[in-house]
């Protein structure tokens, strides 16, 4: 309304012709807007978890853009939910993500390659399982234990059962780790 009374001489179509156009613009692109690459994976679970649009521009412009464990990770939210838009420019610097539904799934694999440890994709599926429409059950193959990463030992005898505190039932709640891998060639894998 007060855009409108700043130009007296409008008539009523005009006016209403005007305040259309600036709520398909602003309706048009609703994405919060963030920069750079710190703190990626909490970005995309608390877009995903709220339900928000997000857009990260100037993701390590001039070195590469996104990194292989964050393209994994993107790929691995393709499979746990359903109805979202993943979109990543061709320098990898820019990434636009419109969550969708947490569905979950049985029989899931991923390969989380061997730039990360499996623990660094573990921490996002706990995270999102829990809100998940069905239960979620997925294998993930890569390194089981590194220096960057919380090993997967840890999440099994720690992670899992600091849970309960923060009344998540623990039947149902298992990390079985089939095989272990480490750096440079990995090879474990683990069934969530």
């Amino acid at each position: 309304r007060a855009h409108d009374q700043s130009h007296p001489r409008l008539g009523e179509r005009a006016a209403n012709r005007l305040r259309r156009r600036r709520q398909a613009r602003m309706g048009r692109d609703k994405s919060r807007r963030l920069s750079g690459s710190r703190d990626f994976r909490q970005r995309l679970v608390l877009a995903t978890l709220t339900s928000t649009p997000i857009t990260i521009r100037d993701i390590r412009a001039g070195e590469g853009g996104l990194c292989p464990h964050e393209m994994s990770l993107l790929r691995l939210l393709d499979k746990v939910s359903d109805q979202h838009v993943i979109d990543v420019n061709d320098t990898g610097t820019k990434v636009g993500y419109k969550p969708g539904v947490i569905v979950g799934g049985k029989g899931l694999e991923h390969d989380c390659g061997v730039h990360r440890g499996i623990g660094y994709f573990i921490e996002p599926l706990l995270l999102l399982g829990l809100f998940a429409r069905s239960p979620l059950s997925v294998r993930l193959k890569g390194i089981t234990n590194d220096t960057k990463d919380l090993s997967v030992d840890t999440f099994r005898m720690v992670t899992l059962h600091m849970l309960k505190h923060f009344g998540v039932p623990l039947e149902g709640l298992e990390l079985k780790i089939e095989s272990r891998g480490s750096p440079p060639r990995g090879g474990g894998e683990v069934l969530l």
